[in-house]
């Protein structure tokens, strides 16, 4: 239930004195008394939503996992970029096209946190010999919880990114996206979106590339009553919603690894961070949606060792095999180099980017995962100390752990192999990209495709039939299983098994998974 009125009209339903006032330049709107359900509704509400909030010069999450977003990067630290071909011809989509299945006739929904240029995606579809038709594209705006005009998100290219290739995958399809004023995801104003998007009932498939944070980050709003105590039940019953309507939701992982920013404090204006792997996401890893890890492609690059001409001077680089995204692939160049990051220490800031995976313990381990080899148990390494220095050569570590295991499935989200967006910034209008945020579209994209087969019902939501799928012998999926070169800077493969916390079931036959997925 939606509820909108003047602060008039709040105040005399929950009879409190709402006010506003400016504290630490931070706006923030207060009252005397708590606020109070009224009696006749007292049975029947749960709890409420948007009456408290949090300000931009506070606290509050920006992006998949509460961190700075990897989703774009300097072409000298590329070792190549493609486009939508690098993903369709990577896991099999060409017979699926063959077959004339190109989303006709669907339409996907993209959630958004900030604006895009219409004329960007159309010639960027344009680029991509996909259908440009005007029509296409539509937007519905979402109510939010906006305390400042500060807050509204402009041109993103977050936003621009994911329309661009969930258009381009399925070059037929619709695209509607949510659009959020507010550039700051808060619960209210991610529920506010969802359930837009499943009472419309127009989508087959949306991807979200935005997270709430992580659960000491809420859990510490919840504390300062900025939050409901129940925001992880109020999330997990929106999202189900639209599962239970056989809509297929994706959502990005996170870019920072395994080891997920935690928000350990406030000191006036800053936030206090630290990583660790026990505290995950809570959208990315919710277990009702299907979570889209990152690999690394194939490739080799000597990038040289001038700063002038390169913002990674480690020299060769060379990666084997398609493997779970984490850059440990640079421990080999850097201890070479004795010395490099006490000499160069805005590498950190290069070295700590993966797809994210792990495990999410506030909520029970999903019937769908329950008894599939490798869910529950882990291999790992120490690949940074508490000082977030590169460990070399640590010891293969083995454990059991329980919870919602993330993410389900992983495809190419390295910024080192990713794509292009047309995103004009200056004299730069093709600008590199990657991250798991760019997993998630293409694989709503590629629900889409399946879904335009002619007499086919949804595929509605993934997880329960892939882990399924996951176990037969003819599997759909590729399990990234070694031990070696192959982490999201924690966990790595478990061989012998179908599923890691590093990139999940692996990567996706998608010609095979149209065939068995019923």
């Amino acid at each position: 239930m939606t509820v909108t009125g003047k602060v008039k009209d709040f105040n005399s339903t929950f009879k409190t004195n709402m006010k506003t006032a400016t504290y630490h330049s931070n706006p923030l709107q207060f009252s005397k008394t708590k606020p109070a359900i009224p009696a006749d509704l007292a049975s029947t509400v749960w709890t409420v939503l948007g009456m408290g909030n949090h300000s931009k010069n506070y606290l509050f999450p920006s992006a998949t996992s509460a961190s700075p977003t990897a989703s774009a990067g300097s072409d000298s630290m590329n070792a190549f970029t493609g486009y939508t071909s690098q993903f369709t011809d990577h896991y099999n989509v060409k017979p699926l096209y063959d077959q004339g299945l190109t989303g006709k006739g669907q339409t996907i929904g993209v959630m958004t946190f900030g604006d895009l240029k219409a004329s960007n995606a159309y010639h960027f579809w344009k680029h991509e010999k996909a259908d440009t038709n005007m029509k296409r594209l539509t937007t519905k705006k979402i109510p939010n919880t906006i305390l400042s005009p500060k807050l509204v998100g402009g041109n993103s290219g977050e936003a621009t990114m994911d329309v661009e290739y969930a258009g381009s995958v399925a070059p037929q399809a619709n695209i509607r996206v949510y659009a959020n004023a507010n550039s700051v995801p808060t619960l209210a104003n991610l529920v506010n979106a969802y359930s837009t998007a499943f009472n419309e009932n127009k989508v087959g498939s949306i991807t979200n590339s935005w997270g709430l944070g992580s659960q000491t980050l809420l859990n510490m709003l919840k504390d300062r009553k900025v939050l409901t105590p129940y925001y992880s039940d109020v999330l997990n019953m929106v999202l189900a919603q639209g599962a239970l309507q056989g809509i297929s939701l994706f959502d990005a992982a996170g870019d920072d690894g395994a080891l997920t920013f935690n928000t350990q404090g406030v000191s006036g204006n800053r936030v206090l961070l630290d990583r660790s792997v026990n505290s995950a996401p809570v959208l990315e890893a919710n277990p009702w949606v299907t979570s889209t890890g990152g690999t690394t492609l194939p490739f080799s690059k000597d990038f040289g060792t001038s700063t002038k001409t390169t913002m990674l001077p480690v020299g060769k680089v060379s990666v084997s095999k398609e493997r779970s995204w984490g850059m440990d692939y640079l421990w080999p160049s850097l201890q070479n180099k004795p010395g490099i990051i006490a000499k160069l220490p805005f590498l950190l800031d290069s070295i700590g980017f993966g797809g994210g995976g792990g495990f999410n313990k506030t909520v029970a381990t999903p019937a769908y995962q329950d008894g599939v080899s490798g869910v529950n148990t882990f291999n790992a390494r120490n690949y940074f100390s508490n000082l977030n220095q590169p460990i070399f050569n640590s010891d293969l570590l083995h454990g059991t752990s329980s919870g919602r295991n993330y993410p389900d499935v992983s495809a190419d989200g390295d910024m080192m192999t990713g794509y292009k967006i047309y995103f004009p910034m200056g004299k730069t209008k093709w600008v590199p990209s990657g991250g798991t945020s760019i997993v998630a579209p293409q694989m709503a994209a590629m629900t889409a495709v399946i879904n335009s087969q002619s007499g086919r019902s949804k595929m509605g939501f993934w997880n329960p039939q892939i882990y399924q799928l996951a176990q037969q012998q003819d599997s759909p999926f590729h399990p990234l299983n070694d031990t070696d070169n192959n982490s999201n800077l924690y966990y790595t493969g478990q061989p012998g098994t179908v599923y890691n916390q590093a990139s999940g079931l692996g990567t996706v036959d998608f010609a095979k998974l149209a065939q068995v997925y019923k």
